[in-house]
């Protein structure tokens, strides 16, 4: 059999065998609550990354719009 029949045979066959059982999801309350401080450092890095080059673009429009 041709090496490359080999490997690919050998890829699926390990795709077509289920693994272990995913682990890690737990449902339930957090065993470490989020302090407040925590969301708030949270929210405002997100408004900061998210609103802030597009209030920087639209605070110099006008400097983009002139033709120089």
């Amino acid at each position: 059999m041709p090496p490359a029949a080999l490997i690919a045979r050998s890829f699926l066959r390990s795709a077509a065998r289920p693994g272990p059982a995913r682990r890690g999801l737990v449902s339930g309350p957090p065993e470490h609550p989020i302090t407040f401080g925590d969301t708030v450092v949270g929210f405002v890095s997100m408004f900061v990354s998210f609103l802030g080059p597009a209030a920087w673009v639209l605070a110099h429009l006008d400097d983009y719009k002139k033709r120089e």
